[in-house]
C-alpha cells in the first residue's frame, strides 16, 4: 500500500522544523500542535526517539504551557 500523497521525508522534516520554531519562539498557543506532532511521530516511528526523551519533552511542553497560561 502506498503512503498518501504529501507524506514523506520532506513533509516530516518540514513539520519538525515548524515544531522546533514554535518551541524556540515560545509560541504557547501552538504547543498542543507540537504535542500532537510528537505523539504521531512516536506512533509512526517508535524507535526514533527513546521513550524517556519523548515523555520528558511532552511533560516539559505541558508544564511550560500551564505555567505561561497562568501568568
Amino acid at each position: 500500500m502506498a503512503p498518501p500523497p504529501g507524506v514523506g521525508p520532506a513533509s516530516l522534516r518540514f513539520a519538525a522544523a515548524a515544531s522546533w520554531l514554535v518551541v524556540r519562539r515560545r509560541r504557547v498557543e501552538h504547543f498542543p500542535r507540537v504535542l500532537e506532532f510528537l505523539q504521531s511521530l512516536r506512533a509512526a516511528a517508535p524507535g526514533l526517539v527513546c521513550y524517556r526523551h519523548h515523555e520528558r519533552l511532552c511533560m516539559g511542553l505541558k508544564a511550560k504551557r500551564a505555567l505561561l497560561l497562568t501568568q
